[in-house]
């Protein structure tokens, strides 16, 4: 079994870089399979030179580097597909973002050992933020267990617990470990989410769970987060956040058949946060709600 790291990345080659050399010492991770997209010549070149290093140091990259943006979901697709073409079925795909830094063989031990279980489709992880982002922060209720899963069903929003487990859930964040033979039953990001992909992982796991499979959380599995402000590909500012958030959830609940009361409950929620968030997240959300589907 073979386990390769897959990282979408736009823009930023020297956090790639701190992504892949974050690896150095692993003893279970073979390779990486990264996807680049860059601004300029001179950062493709950047990018280039970043997985030279990490080719340097023993690790099997699969790369495609190219001048131009993808988005977040086709640039996730191309790691799938590329995972699927040339991984075996029992080998492992981890997702990662291109500001996540690897904590060491520990963390990943915990996610194989639920992939070892044939009913378990994806395991998701935790996402330690070393340092809060100023700009939509995450947020996650962690008080009382069980909690944050119950709000999730009965409003259909996310809302994430990521400190209980481990524990069957209905979405998890965007780190995520699988067996490549998932990908061979056609589940992919939607590539209708537009701008910071927000909820894409969210269609993700809802196809992976209607082919009968479980999610589980392992708080145990878990990533720091560099959360920086600028770059990647799902970066924008307050207002675009905020209008590509509003757009993406209504495509979400309108794709999957959300009942009327899921999507108001919803909308409520994102319309409270957009509020406490200040005047640039509310004309986000007002843009959104008066644009065109």
């Amino acid at each position: 079994m073979a386990i390769f790291v897959g990282v979408p990345s736009y823009n930023r080659a020297k956090v790639l870089e701190l992504c892949l050399m974050s690896f150095l010492g692993s003893r279970l991770v073979r390779g990486f399979i990264v996807v680049a997209d860059a601004a300029s010549a001179s950062e493709a070149e950047l990018y280039v030179n970043a997985i030279r290093r990490a080719m340097d140091t023993g690790f099997e990259v699969i790369h495609d580097v190219r001048v131009g943006r993808r988005g977040s979901a086709r640039a996730r697709n191309m790691i799938l597909e590329i995972a699927k073409e040339n991984l075996a079925g029992g080998d492992v795909l981890v997702m990662y973002d291109d500001d996540y830094l690897y904590p060491g063989d520990g963390s990943m031990v915990k996610a194989l050992r639920w992939l070892g279980n044939c009913s378990v489709g994806v395991v998701g992880g935790r996402v330690v933020n070393l340092r809060r982002r100023r700009v939509d922060p995450d947020f996650a209720l962690n008080v009382i267990p069980c909690m944050a899963d119950a709000l999730t069903r009965i409003t259909g929003f996310i809302v994430l617990d990521t400190r209980h487990g481990p524990r069957e859930v209905e979405y998890i964040t965007p780190l995520m470990a699988m067996r490549v033979e998932l990908l061979s039953r056609g589940v992919r990001y939607d590539e209708s989410y537009g701008g910071t992909g927000y909820r894409e992982e969210s269609d993700f796991q809802r196809q992976v769970r209607g082919l009968g499979l479980k999610i589980i959380f392992e708080p145990k599995f878990y990533t720091y987060h560099l959360a920086a402000e600028q770059g990647g590909n799902r970066y924008s500012d307050l207002k675009d956040r905020m209008y590509w958030k509003w757009k993406n959830h209504i495509y979400f609940m309108n794709k999957w058949r959300y009942p009327v009361r899921k999507k108001a409950l919803s909308c409520a929620i994102l319309t409270v946060y957009a509020v406490l968030s200040g005047p640039p997240a509310v004309r986000g959300m007002v843009r959104a709600v008066t644009s065109r589907a």
